[in-house]
């Protein structure tokens, strides 16, 4: 049977990335497709093996690298364009359009939902803020095409054969969102790679994509308030420039790192930190996998993975005094580094390849046999 794995875009190896990579190495797809590909070659390579990718009429938009995001409205006729029609099954690795994929009879549809669409399903008016459209005409049209964008993401939800969440926070989106019912597989952690170094510097460690709803915002600014406490974080993105403005001399930048420094980062960080609702949240499970406590805001899928006062702690208040306070609670405990390693090898890569595998086996083989 021909397989078809349909990701949103490649443009930054991030956590969505890493699942993608995991699924692609266990069920090798004879191709990859996506709405685009901005990735250096190396880093795609990577990821699907060689196999390239061939992505929508969305790549050839002049600009398209630095505002693609501004092309949702184009999203769903992009992604219904991508012919997928040879393939007995189709994995779609999806946060915004790519289960949105065109289906023919016949063919099954297992989607890896990361999450259903965050701007149209109550992250609305964080959205339209954020980019400048919360009055005027601007915020009427906005808010048009968002509704319409919603629709349509209810509507494809019906080609998906199998949902596949990836922690119990989505699961409950997806049932409320589309009304389905969903397998919980959490992500691969690469605990290998993340090993275990009980030494920890005098730094506090994130990284992310620079954008919206990671909320960095609220952890440099909670910096501001605790000058003698050092912030390191990792990642690049949209918000950039306005971050770098807001930081004070006690925050650093080191833009996007390799692996091999993520790693070492995340070694030697007192703590990780976190500051947004997260659908699950990889690399707070990498820190952990390196005996590194987390700090976290309590809420989505950090509350999954984080056993607190014994791997971290969570602050409840998106407020910076909210952070400021958590972090002096937590330069009063001890963590066991050891004690947190073993909270994060429950998610170990392994884990996740024999329970998708299973998954794949089952809804694509073993039911089909049953039905001969």
């Amino acid at each position: 049977m021909k397989v078809a794995f349909v990701h949103d875009w490649f443009t930054i190896p991030a956590g969505a990335e890493k699942v993608a990579a995991e699924i692609i190495d266990l069920i090798q797809p004879e191709r990859v497709y996506s709405l685009f590909n901005f990735m250096p070659f190396g880093e795609l390579n990577r990821i699907t093996q060689g196999r390239g990718v061939k992505t929508s009429f969305l790549q050839q938009v002049p600009a398209a690298s630095e505002h693609y995001r501004h092309l949702a409205p184009l999203y769903p006729k992009a992604i219904s364009k991508l012919d997928v029609s040879e393939f007995d099954i189709i994995i779609s690795s999806s946060w915004m359009a790519a289960k949105g994929v065109n289906k023919r009879e016949g063919q099954i549809h297992i989607s890896y939902c990361h999450t259903p669409m965050r701007f149209a399903w109550g992250l609305q008016e964080t959205y339209l803020k954020k980019y400048g459209y919360n009055h005027g005409i601007k915020k009427w049209l906005a808010k048009l095409m968002i509704n319409r964008l919603k629709n349509w993401d209810e509507q494809t939800a019906e080609g998906v054969d199998h949902f596949v969440a990836n922690s119990n926070f989505v699961s409950q989106r997806i049932d409320k969102a589309y009304g389905r019912q969903s397998t919980v597989i959490y992500p691969p952690i690469q605990c290998e790679r993340f090993a275990l170094h009980e030494d920890k510097a005098d730094f506090y460690f994130t990284a992310s994509r620079f954008v919206d709803y990671k909320n960095l915002e609220l952890i440099i600014d909670t910096f501001s308030r605790l000058p003698n406490h050092k912030l390191v974080i990792a990642g690049q993105g949209p918000l950039e420039k306005h971050l770098k403005r807001m930081a004070t001399p006690n925050v650093s930048f080191l833009g996007w790192v390799s692996d091999e420094s993520l790693v070492y980062h995340m070694q030697r960080a007192k703590a990780f930190l976190n500051a947004s609702i997260e659908d699950f949240g990889i690399a707070g499970l990498e820190a952990q996998s390196c005996g590194t406590p987390v700090i976290a805001l309590g809420k989505g899928g950090y509350t999954e993975t984080v056993v607190d006062q014994e791997t971290g702690i969570f602050f409840e208040r998106e407020h910076p005094e909210a952070l400021a306070d958590a972090i002096l609670r937590f330069e009063k405990l001890e963590f066991d580094p050891e004690v947190v390693r073993q909270n994060a090898l429950r998610y170990d890569k392994e884990s996740f390849r024999e329970q998708f595998l299973n998954l794949f086996l089952d809804k694509c083989f073993i039911s089909e046999s049953s039905l001969a």
